[in-house]
């Protein structure tokens, strides 16, 4: 029996983009970056909702972004700058490897 595997090569540099929202601002947290493998990044407010934008253009409350609600994680990947927005300032955690 013949068995196909995955391997994903591990991450040789992380590095952290965490902080806090601005209050009713898009603010740019992970710069563009070409050869990028992942990025990720978690709400850590307990009862705000955070909005992330990962095309390069400003995150909003709406259309073309997608909300994060408290305590939630999300990663994936983008070569364009990644942009968070938030109705107060929200503490958060990002890192792009």
């Amino acid at each position: 029996m013949i068995r196909a595997s995955v391997v994903a090569s591990p991450a040789n540099k992380l590095t952290d983009y965490s902080g806090h929202t601005v209050a009713g601002t898009s603010l740019e947290v992970i710069p563009a970056f070409i050869p990028t493998r992942l990025y990720r990044i978690q709400n850590l407010s307990s009862s705000e909702t955070i909005w992330i934008n990962d095309t390069g253009d400003p995150a909003t409350s709406g259309a073309g972004s997608y909300a994060l609600p408290p305590g939630a994680y999300y990663e994936f990947t983008t070569p364009f700058s990644v942009n968070i927005y938030a109705d107060s300032a929200v503490p958060f955690s990002a890192a792009r490897y």
